[in-house]
């Protein structure tokens, strides 16, 4: 077989970013100082040669699309784990609906209120900890502590793409112009440090009270550890720039407050979510 090449952007999701590495969910949109940005909600899938894994579970208002995404990914293979990185509706939200879905499972995370949510099925939740792996067969998921986070929350490092998997933290909007939303950040202009800054106000709000820099040395001695190749974002593109982009991301962590009203625009939805699980 020749060198898999990964396809040119189309300007939707879902985007396949590796052979193992599936890009889906969506974005919202949101009025900025007068123009129209996106904001991203993404999920996950990491494929190993015996098992798969999902990463954060999707927004609700995606259901229905990243659905079939996720099972086209998988072909005829089942979706083995589910990785909520937090307890946030963003992150863990559709647990039950995947697990409806897939009903051998796994739910794995830092989760002790999970089977207080969904007792009927606490029996396949699995509580984990900073420095435990599951092993997908060609390459393991290792679970790191989440330096940037909100609320209770881990990070996760795929060993072999050596991609960092990151939450809430890297997070950008980005202006939706000719359609970026399947982007990564090689395929656009860097983001404006304001539009960094604005969506850390409010996922991590604790950036708006707190001196971020002592955060710094953390992040840089996780980064020189693991030298990822890709950082996977909930909220913004996948980032394939790690030199360029964490300089910005830092800018961004230590603005203050823009200032800048949000506004989500009412978009008519293409997809509707579950009622049940």
């Amino acid at each position: 077989m020749g060198e898999w090449k990964r396809a040119d952007p189309t300007g939707e999701l879902p985007r396949v970013v590796t052979p193992n590495l599936l890009w889906t969910g969506g974005c919202l949109s949101i009025e900025y100082q007068g123009e129209l940005a996106h904001g991203h909600f993404s999920t996950y899938v990491v494929r190993g040669s015996e098992k798969a894994m999902l990463v954060d579970t999707g927004h609700a208002s995606h259901w229905s699309a990243a659905e079939k995404h996720v099972e086209d990914f998988l072909g005829d293979r089942p979706l083995d784990y589910i990785f909520p990185t937090h307890g946030e509706f963003p992150h863990g939200g559709l647990v039950a609906h995947w697990m409806k879905k897939y009903p051998n499972a796994i739910c794995v995370g830092d989760l002790p209120e999970y089977p207080l949510y969904w007792p009927h099925l606490a029996d396949r939740m699995r509580q984990i900890k900073v420095g435990d792996e599951i092993d997908l067969g060609d390459r393991k998921m290792v679970f790191v502590p989440a330096i940037w986070r909100d609320l209770t929350t881990l990070w996760a490092f795929e060993t072999t793409g050596r991609v960092l998997f990151v939450s809430d933290g890297f997070a950008y909007l980005h202006y939706h112009k000719a359609g970026h939303c399947d982007f990564m950040t090689s395929e656009h202009a860097p983001p404006d440090v304001k539009l960094i800054q604005f969506f850390n106000e409010r996922a991590l709000r604790w950036t708006r009270y707190t001196d971020t820099r002592e955060t710094f040395a953390d992040l840089d001695e996780m980064l020189r550890r693991l030298n990822p190749l890709m950082i996977a974002a909930a909220h913004g593109g996948v980032i394939d720039t790690t030199a360029e982009m964490i300089p910005l991301v830092k800018d961004g962590m230590l603005m203050g407050q823009s200032g800048a009203p949000a506004t989500i625009v009412k978009m008519p939805a293409k997809d509707k979510a579950p009622t049940t699980a």
